[in-house]
């Protein structure tokens, strides 16, 4: 059965502090850091024949706390299809910036995301379009495990994908820092088997902080 784990990068300073993100290079923080190498102990014992990233520097660093965890030994392959959505003039700014100064697009983008464009950047069907169309392209060898590293945003589009659903029921998924869901492929159907897990991050009672979720 083909096993694909959708793993969203850890956090960032910028999840932190509730700023939008996009295409810009933010590193993980100390917290994010932990996650991911918590990310990397729970494919001790599933080895992924395969790795895809983001070629974010914050997906990367988390996909390689994958590659190290499970010891595949195999190179990270970078795919621009799981990238981050485009915030174009949005990003590195923060919630009450945006909302000052777009307020009736910031409303859209938090009720009804699916109309919304962002200024200089991309649509929510756009990433969805790119993003299916590379984890149908990843996802192809039957019997394979598959790890996916990528956004916030860009999976729960994948997830509407995936459970053919329309992308105004793009906000009815949440996906924390440094979580893990897992999909199969049974019977020519993809199968969401675990969603948003974060078990690992608990590993030892001691609760690894997650950040503002705001996207």
């Amino acid at each position: 059965m083909t096993r694909v784990f959708l793993i969203r990068h850890g956090e960032t300073e910028w999840n932190r502090l509730g700023i939008f993100r996009g295409t810009s290079e933010v590193p993980l923080n100390d917290t994010g850091k932990r996650q991911a190498q918590a990310v990397g102990r729970y494919f001790t014992s599933i080895p992924p024949q395969s790795i895809y990233s983001s070629p974010r520097a914050r997906a990367l660093e988390t996909a390689a706390s994958v590659l190290k965890g499970s010891g595949s030994g195999k190179a990270i392959s970078k795919d621009e299809g799981f990238a981050d959505i485009d915030r174009g003039e949005w990003e590195g700014l923060s919630h009450e910036k945006v909302k000052a100064k777009w307020p009736a697009l910031y409303d859209s983008w938090l009720y009804a995301p699916k109309e919304v464009r962002f200024p200089g950047g991309e649509t929510l069907e756009i990433v969805q379009r790119r993003a299916w169309q590379a984890f149908r392209r990843v996802s192809g060898g039957a019997g394979e495990t598959v790890a996916i590293v990528s956004h916030h945003v860009t999976l729960r589009a994948l997830l509407c994908s995936l459970m053919d659903l329309d992308l105004s029921h793009f906000r009815q998924f949440e996906l924390a820092p440094a979580s893990v869901s897992e999909v199969r492929l049974k019977h020519g159907i993809w199968v969401i088997y675990h969603l948003n897990d974060t078990r690992h991050l608990a590993a030892g009672g001691e609760e690894i902080a997650d950040s503002k979720n705001k996207a």
